[in-house]
């Protein structure tokens, strides 16, 4: 009975996020900002490579698959997403509503993982949409000289590992800190500071063989 309590709590809990994702404003924004960066890349690439082509200059083999290659980072996803899981993680404890959520007999645990497992689906969904994006303008623009070979599907698995990674520590720092403005300024800056350390650390090693970055 208990397990079945605690089931019958998580899929409430689970449809209630995801009621609360499909409104929020900030996800749609937050989107939109993200495909604007990446549509903004297919549109640079091609006046750089217009560019170079004048000149007489080696120009870029561009594709949709090309792109789809680096929609992930194009999309900017890992950064605006760090602002978006900040607003979204927060708003229980701004709002008030996780004392109403405790009160209706959830534990904190509950509410970390329904909001987790909602949060990480958006997050992939918004990537896959990225890379779909990416690979049908892309095709529009510059069509398909570049095969689909293997590698392609390893490249943005292991990019969207990559985001995946960064959602569980924005989601950490966001569900530790509470705040809004303090969450989003960690988020942004951790990843930095972290990857400052390591470049310092590759210094101080010296080593070819070993990096930490």
């Amino acid at each position: 009975l208990h397990r079945k309590d605690w089931a019958i709590k998580m899929r409430k809990l689970l449809r209630f996020e995801l009621s609360k994702i499909l409104r929020s404003k900030a996800f749609y924004v937050c989107v939109a900002i993200s495909i604007g960066f990446l549509i903004l890349t297919l549109v640079t690439a091609k006046i750089a490579n217009d560019a170079l082509e004048a000149m007489g200059q080696p120009t870029l083999t561009l594709s949709g698959v090309f792109f789809a290659k680096s929609a992930i980072s194009n999309a900017s996803i890992g950064m605006i997403s760090a602002i978006f899981i900040a607003l979204y993680v927060c708003e229980v404890f701004t709002s008030g509503t996780m004392k109403t959520i405790i009160a209706k007999g959830n534990d904190r645990t509950k509410v970390y993982f329904s909001k987790y497992i909602i949060s990480v689906s958006a997050v992939i969904i918004w990537s896959i949409v990225s890379v779909l994006v990416a690979f049908l303008i892309g095709t529009a623009m510059y069509g398909n000289s570049e095969a689909l070979k293997d590698n392609v599907a390893i490249i943005i698995i292991g990019q969207l590992l990559g985001v995946l990674a960064y959602h569980s520590l924005y989601f950490m720092i966001s569900y530790s800190f509470t705040k809004v403005g303090a969450s989003i300024a960690l988020n942004l800056l951790g990843p930095l500071a972290v990857n400052l350390l390591l470049n310092f650390g590759d210094t101080l090693i010296k080593s070819d063989s070993f990096k930490l970055t």
